[in-house]
């Protein structure tokens, strides 16, 4: 890729700190490059620590009732318990793979809602970059891209996983001013990628998203592996963003919980300004969670403001003292708000407004119309949003394997790879800074004309413009209800020959 010129309870104690880089060999895999004797006996060992010694595998089963949200009470704990023994048995022999990426996640971990709606998250605070596109000052402009940059974690801390898209999906998403739409679909399959793009007067957004992930055990590492730019069109500023690791800690013992660490860079590529922060990693006691702090500086590595705040919550700035006589002048950036904490607390999957109008009808296109891919019209997500689990998972199953149909069909027929239809790979032309080289390894950009067109023919959306509410919500007349199809083939006749 060519470079830019210029280039609270205490139910486990957290895992120790990783050095956020997918080369670090930890104990683990170390010790599984020395022969299947030792890792059968780490895999033993993990399944004593598990307290799941001589588990049987098994498949198939209905998921219990009590899996419609948090664990609440000492019966849910009991049948999680249950449900993470199965996941053991089959993670087990994954310990230091990418296990995201080849492992089919069961449903009583799942979240109602896709990966690609999870994406449009960091649109909730989308006002931010409004903000940065009005502000004069540069040092402040830098200061409110990169609030909203750190704003997405406030989400992160839902600890069940959103279903992974399949090939073809989209996801469209009305923004604050009520005529712009964010667009996402799903480019690829293996490995996941999905890809996004928004544009109103004030600002365009382009991300390219994919992470990898290294199973350890009882918790997990995220590495973001994607692109991103922001656009700010009266100053004519591109900005890009270097996210730090997560961690999903406790997966086989233990309360599950997140935590986000390692150094986050927001750069100006216009003027070389940057923002680097610092996500402190959660202590043995707990001590500094949550916590973030860095400078914004200019380009000869002046720090011009500090910045300070928690990822969970909120984040201030303010000037750096020039001379012991002058005084801190501290601003807030951005905040999550109290009704939004209570929103999430009181659902059952811990959703805030924004994620519960993001996967109804509110956040449909304005012109009335949704694409029947979109990620609203999923069986296995509808399902599971109506605590349906065993159909969900039934559902799930059968969209995973006409998944695969269409990957036997298009080898048939000798079609060539799946092309998308809103964006383009960019290859060796896509345009990466020297961080970003170290890690990305695919760019999509969006393809508007392609976009328009296909949006403009009929038989590829589904009109939701007559659906004043969603209070029919066990109705089989509901909009959600629509037929879900990102499907190349209407028929398979060679996928099972």
């Amino acid at each position: 890729m060519a470079a830019l010129p210029g280039e609270e309870e205490k139910e486990a104690a957290p895992a120790p700190a990783a050095v956020p880089a997918p080369g670090h060999r930890s104990l683990f895999s170390r010790v599984s490059t020395f022969g299947s004797d030792l890792v059968n006996a780490l895999g033993d060992g993990m399944n004593y620590l598990a307290g799941v010694d001589e588990l049987e595998v098994t498949e198939g089963g209905d998921e219990e009732e009590s899996n419609k949200g948090e664990e609440k009470d000492s019966n849910d704990g009991k049948n999680h318990q249950e449900d993470r023994k199965a996941m053991w048995a089959t993670l087990k022999n994954m310990i230091g793979a990418d296990v995201m990426s080849v492992f089919s996640v069961p449903v009583f971990i799942m979240e109602p809602m896709s990966t690609l709606q999870k994406m449009a998250e960091i649109l909730q605070y989308q006002h931010l970059l409004d903000e940065a596109a009005d502000e004069d000052d540069e040092d402040a402009r830098l200061a409110l891209v990169t609030a909203y940059a750190v704003s997405v974690y406030s989400t992160m801390e839902r600890t069940k996983k959103p279903f992974n898209p399949i090939l073809g999906e989209t996801y469209e998403l009305k923004l604050n001013d009520g005529k712009s739409t964010a667009i996402y679909e799903q480019v690829s399959h293996h490995p996941p990628i999905g890809a996004g793009h928004a544009d109103t007067e004030k600002w365009t957004y382009d991300i390219t998203s994919a992470v990898k992930t290294k199973f350890m055990g009882n918790w997990v590492d995220v590495f973001p592996i994607g692109r991103t730019r922001i656009h700010l069109k009266r100053t004519n500023e591109t900005f890009n963003i270097v996210p730090p690791t997560s961690r999903i800690n406790n997966l086989i013992v233990g309360r599950i919980w997140v935590d986000t660490f390692g150094d986050m860079r927001v750069q100006n590529l216009t003027t070389k300004a940057t923002c680097d922060l610092q996500f402190t990693a959660c202590g043995w006691s707990w001590r500094g969670r949550y916590e973030v702090n860095g400078f914004v500086k200019d380009k000869d590595g002046k720090e011009k403001l500090k910045m300070y705040g928690h990822w969970n919550k909120d984040l201030k700035c303010s000037k750096v003292k020039e001379d012991e006589k002058q005084q801190w002048e501290e601003k807030k950036l951005w905040e999550v708000e109290e009704s939004e904490i209570k929103v999430a607390h009181e659902h059952p999957y811990g959703f805030n407004s924004f994620a519960v109008k993001s996967v109804g009808l509110e956040t449909t296109p304005a012109d009335g119309k949704m694409l029947k891919s979109d990620s609203r019209l999923r069986p296995d997500r509808r399902a599971l949003e109506k605590a349906d689990n065993s159909t969900a998972s039934t559902q799930k199953t059968a969209l995973e394997e006409r998944q695969r149909a269409e990957r036997r069909e298009r080898r048939a027929l000798e079609c060539g790879p799946w092309k998308p239809r809103f964006f383009l790979e960019m290859g060796e032309n896509a345009e990466c800074t020297a961080d970003e080289a170290e890690i990305v390894e695919h760019v999509f950009e969006y393809n508007k004309n392609s976009y328009e067109e296909i949006r403009e023919k009929e038989e590829a959306c589904t009109n939701v413009a007559t659906a004043n509410n969603e209070g029919e919500e066990n109705s089989a007349k509901h909009p959600l209800d629509a037929e879900f199809h990102p499907w190349q083939f209407e028929k398979y006749e060679h996928a099972y020959a």
